[in-house]
């Protein structure tokens, strides 16, 4: 039997189209660990992508009586132990950099299970990301690991991994180009919210460095307010949160909304002008909708990205942010990528990574 873990709306937008290939070739168990579990975060993506329920949903912060524990591995790691230990499967597949994912993975480990990673390899080489550390050890306990790209493979090959990688593209790009078309056909949420296409600039932020420090934020929304755009933000509960903690108004030209199911998000972020998160799933759903991203990091593990000329780091600092914008706006940057080929994949990931696990597991 194979247990998927995962716990996280990027991790169900990812794996939305491996999922229903794993039921169909393997003895298949689907565990969600509940490490996002707001409706708005967690139901509307089941929903709309039609990702079929969860054998089972963990709920470790409820278990502990502490609800907002559950993002911590260390309120997750006892329950995803007990799911092992119950099903006893063979192989746990985890995904990416998570804290779901260093759970599962220290939990088959514990009970002698064989890992298997996806979206294995990526370095940003920067220690202070808690990331950083999750995807080195959960590489180095992995069974089988399925990397991106080539660059990815070659880190993995530096720190002594040779054997058991595959090379297959990212999944992310499965499920970005699927739903986009859908969200071509049915998303209306242009018209809902006054937008035009090429006329506005899409932002994410969520990340803890960025919206938990004042300074941070602040520095993000003078930068923002400084933009020739409107800005569209979809307000993350954390973003929402620390704004109304620090008092903070936000700039006459940004735009807040409530928080997108994925349809709505892929149609916005299609047609913006160009796009600003701090997120790693957006740069990598970014190239692959033709569209240029401003990275509000100083480091990223999505280098190949960088190196296409399709995304551009600036940190947070105002001036950067402002030169990025107007370079895209002012030069044929935005041509130029719609001839860039993806560097992550032509969306048969998934298949790709079935057919190595039926020739691997079922010899």
């Amino acid at each position: 039997m194979i247990s998927t873990i995962i716990g996280t709306r990027p991790e169900i937008i990812k794996m939305s189209r491996l999922i229903p290939l794993l039921d169909k070739n393997f003895d298949h168990r689907f565990v969600f660990s509940g490490q996002h579990y707001s409706k708005e975060m967690v139901d509307i993506f089941f929903e709309q992508l039609k990702v079929r329920q969860p054998n089972h949903v963990l709920t470790p912060g409820k278990l502990e009586h502490k609800p907002m524990a559950s993002s911590d591995y260390t309120y997750l790691l006892p329950a995803i132990s007990n799911e092992i230990r119950e099903n006893n499967p063979d192989y746990v597949i985890v995904y990416g950099d998570t804290n779901s994912t260093l759970a599962a993975a220290l939990a088959a480990q514990k009970f002698g299970k064989k890992i298997i990673h996806i979206e294995a390899g990526l370095r940003s080489f920067d220690e202070r990301m808690s990331e950083e550390l999750v995807r080195i050890l959960v590489d180095h306990m992995s069974e089988l690991l399925f990397v991106p790209t080539d660059l990815e493979s070659m880190f993995l090959e530096k720190e002594g991994i040779k054997n058991n990688k595959f090379v297959v593209g990212n999944t992310v790009v499965d499920a970005c180009l699927y739903y986009s078309d859908i969200a071509d056909k049915e998303s209306r949420i242009l018209e809902n919210i006054g937008l035009q296409k090429d006329e506005y600039a899409f932002a994410t932020i969520h990340r803890a460095e960025n919206v938990d420090s004042p300074e941070k934020l602040i520095k993000i929304l003078r930068a923002l307010a400084t933009l020739d755009k409107q800005v569209v933000i979809p307000m993350h509960p954390r973003h929402k949160k620390r704004l109304n903690e620090f008092g903070y108004n936000v700039p006459s030209n940004i735009k807040t909304i409530e928080p997108l199911g994925y349809i709505d998000a892929l149609k916005i972020m299609k047609n913006a002008a160009y796009v600003l998160t701090d997120s790693g799933g957006v740069q990598e759903e970014a190239i692959t909708l033709k569209v240029p991203c401003i990275t509000l990091r100083e480091t990223t593990e999505r280098w190949e990205t960088v190196s296409a000329g399709a995304n551009f780091l600036t940190g947070i600092d105002p001036r950067l942010i402002n030169y990025k914008a107007k370079m895209i706006l002012g030069t044929d940057v935005k041509t130029k990528i719609q001839n860039i080929p993806n560097p992550y994949g032509d969306g048969k990931t998934s298949e790709r990574i079935t057919n190595i696990l039926l020739d691997k597991l079922k010899k």
